[in-house]
């Protein structure tokens, strides 16, 4: 039952959610929004057109993640929680998750990550200790979500091979089981302990359950939308300012020198902290072409999915760690999974001419 749970509601965060995020980019804002804005700005200057339409996208991206993912989350977590079934899978799990040092409860926002990481990271509130919700919220920002499933299917699997795509989900199980395992071990502060209130089975009620999801959702508008629209509204500026061609130049010998990556492929990567699939857009655009088989090799296409899918979180997953954890440790989580990115980037590099 358990397991059935956990697909379930993973599936429908991921299906529902996708569904209702394609929905609210294809057939409102591109059409209504965003092409709009566009021709009417076509005649100002760049600055000042890219200020407009990036902030936009920003709205765009804000709304794409809010009601889709983070709504139908905290509706299944509402039922969860109403029924009384929620305590009884933490029960189930709790010796499994106390080996990376958190409690049963973190099972769900772990599971509901490979949906969205913004939804996820906002339930680790629920956790007992500071300590978990830190461990809780660096093993989430590690997880592959459905905006960076875009980028393993859209590159590796189209253009290298479905093995290699599953691959990287394998490789990130990995990675994100070692880091739990050590900071399981090694992080100081306050454990969980075993006991916990069983709370009695009872039919969830639909006004509880609505209410409960519009108060939980409505933290992600007032709390990440103004940082998701400042940050879009400053990455369209600097790239009107040509800021981002002088960044290219500057981590050139980082991402041909050590990586082996396309010099282009840099900037990418720094589209895809405002969304993780404009990664993808972008190399496309800054490629010249969406056959990416003709400009890169199947490594190099390799090596940045697995970095994508490792390097910072994207605006809005930051906005809610600095909520949940505060400035210095939501800081020190973008420059360990940067470091993190490099490094098993580079070992791609060195040892996967002999499994590519």
């Amino acid at each position: 039952m358990l397991i059935s749970a956990l697909l379930i509601t993973f599936l429908l965060v991921f299906r529902v959610g996708g569904f209702l995020e394609t929905w609210i980019v294809n057939e409102i804002f591109e059409p209504h929004v965003i092409l709009p804005a566009e021709a009417a700005t076509s005649g100002m200057s760049p600055v000042l057109k890219n200020l407009i339409v990036y902030s936009l996208r920003g709205v765009e991206a804000g709304f794409a993640i809010a009601i889709p993912y983070i709504a139908v989350f905290y509706a299944i977590l509402s039922i969860f929680e109403d029924s009384g079934y929620l305590t009884r899978a933490a029960f189930l799990l709790d010796n499994l998750t106390h080996k990376l040092g958190l409690h049963g409860r973190a099972v769900i926002p772990l599971v509901l990550g490979f949906g969205c990481n913004v939804p996820a990271i906002m339930a680790v509130h629920s956790l007992g200790t500071r300590r978990e919700k830190r461990i809780a919220s660096i093993l989430i920002s590690l997880i592959p979500c459905s905006a960076r499933t875009v980028i393993i299917l859209g590159l590796v699997g189209t253009f290298v091979g479905f093995w290699p795509a599953v691959s990287i989900y394998v490789l990130e199980i990995v990675i994100i089981t070692g880091v739990g395992l050590i900071l399981g071990k090694s992080l100081p502060g306050q454990r969980s302990g075993f006991i916990m209130e069983m709370t009695p089975l009872r039919k969830p009620e639909l006004k509880s359950t609505l209410r409960k999801t519009w108060m939980k959702s409505r933290e992600f508008l007032y709390i990440a939308f103004p940082l998701l629209l400042v940050g879009s509204a400053f990455l369209g500026v600097a790239d009107a300012l040509g800021l981002l061609s002088i960044f290219q130049d500057f981590v050139e010998p980082i991402s041909v020198g050590l990586l082996g990556l396309p010099a282009f492929a840099a900037t990418a990567l720094v589209f895809g902290i405002l969304r993780k699939e404009m990664a993808l857009q972008i190399l496309a655009v800054l490629a010249g072409t969406a056959n990416f088989a003709a400009v890169m090799t199947p490594l190099q296409m390799y090596q940045f999915a697995v970095i994508t899918t490792i390097y910072m979180p994207c605006v809005a997953t930051i906005a809610v760690l600095r909520h949940e954890l505060g400035t210095k440790d939501t800081a020190l989580i973008v420059i360990f999974t940067i470091l993190l990115a490099l490094g098993v980037g580079i070992l791609i590099r060195i040892f996967g001419p002999y499994f590519l």
